[in-house]
């Protein structure tokens, strides 16, 4: 009887995951970026995983990354902390800019755009300042 059920929900609450829905939009925000579409098409072949997207994407591009960490989306944004972390990046993923965030993210060097755009959409679901002040490195005791 409840519609909670129903899987027409705009979003997921699994930072992890997107939707149909929500691939669509992003389809149309990178309309003009043929790597985030690429990424996209991923995204959309793995029903929306965004973890597993990027653990196939990141062989094509030559991205190493770990065994032991669960987490690859967390690996590759750790890498970009410093990038991400800034105001102008934060900014932009605040505003819903996520074009300019994949493309600040490639200017850095450290990943391609079809590696970014799961990033980018993870931190935007993961929430970006929440990100950065749970990966702040703590303050060592003398």
């Amino acid at each position: 009887m409840s519609n909670q059920e129903n899987s027409n929900t705009s979003m997921t609450t699994d930072s992890t995951k997107v939707t149909p829905e929500e691939i669509a939009q992003y389809r149309e925000q990178f309309a003009d970026n043929k790597e985030a579409l690429y990424a996209l098409d991923i995204i959309a072949a793995t029903k929306g995983d965004l973890k597993q997207a990027a653990n196939l994407l990141a062989p094509k591009y030559n991205v190493v990354i770990s065994k032991k960490v669960p987490n690859i989306l967390e690996e590759l944004a750790r890498k970009c902390r410093h990038t991400i972390c800034d105001d102008l990046f934060i900014d932009e993923l605040m505003t819903g800019l996520l074009t300019a965030a994949v493309a600040s993210l490639t200017a850095s060097g450290q990943i391609p755009a079809a590696m970014a755009t799961p990033v980018v959409i993870y931190l935007a679901k993961t929430g970006v300042k929440k990100w950065c002040e749970s990966t702040k490195e703590e303050p060592k005791n003398p």
